[in-house]
């Protein structure tokens, strides 16, 4: 039986007080040069005025092949990308950052990075951050990966449709741009399934089945 699970979107929302905000956002979509040393950044503001330490951890890596990339903090860099670490200590003039050092060679291709912020001191108080990169003449995920899945349309307003190709049953879950988990839609091998989006902001939303990422828009 096809089973489309909706979640309350403040139901996946952190409850406690937020004292810090991801700059420009949560996302970074970036196209990036091959043969060169990319730096892609993400920034912290600190609002609350008190001094704020912030730790990491990494969720979920989908990087082509051939692809180098070192991850730097606000107080260190590391050769490729540890599991986690602890930023140095900022105050409200200072920002933190996540920065990505991306060396794709000659292999053109898109990568999904998606990491997890927390204040140290309160694990509750945390921001999902994504960096999404691309080279070329790619222009994101969907497009780089050869999947047995697909949505559309897309751009969408009222309806997505999900068709599954896949060898066996897939389990698609879909977030919007701040990565609350929108929805979970459960697609036996061979069929197709419509999820509603007509109440949903308009906006970027990521769709992952595995370790596959595609974005649809949804306009109004």
């Amino acid at each position: 039986m096809i089973r489309i699970l909706i979640f309350l979107l403040v139901a996946a929302q952190p409850i406690a007080a937020q004292t810090f905000f991801p700059s420009p956002g949560p996302l970074l979509e970036q196209e990036i040069s091959l043969q060169l040393a990319n730096e892609c950044t993400l920034f912290f503001d600190n609002p609350s005025g008190d001094t704020l330490q912030l730790r990491w951890r990494k969720l979920e890596l989908n990087i082509p092949p051939g692809w180098d990339i070192d991850l730097c903090d606000y107080g260190h860099c590391y050769g490729g990308i540890p599991n986690n670490a602890t930023m140095n200590p900022v105050f409200d003039t200072i920002q933190a950052y996540l920065k990505l050092i991306v060396q794709p060679g000659d292999t053109p291709g898109a990568a999904w990075l998606w990491f997890r912020v927390y204040e140290l001191s309160n694990t509750d108080n945390y921001q999902d951050v994504y960096f999404s990169l691309h080279t070329q003449g790619v222009t994101g995920t969907t497009e780089a990966a050869n999947t047995g899945w697909r949505v559309f349309p897309n751009p969408a307003a009222d309806w997505l449709y999900l068709e599954n190709s896949d060898a066996g049953d897939l389990s698609v879950s879909v977030y919007n741009s701040q990565g609350v988990l929108m929805a979970t839609v459960e697609i036996l091998r061979g069929a197709r399934v419509s999820l509603p989006v007509r109440d949903w902001p308009a906006g970027v939303y990521w769709l992952r089945a595995a370790a596959e990422m595609k974005k649809v828009l949804i306009r109004r």
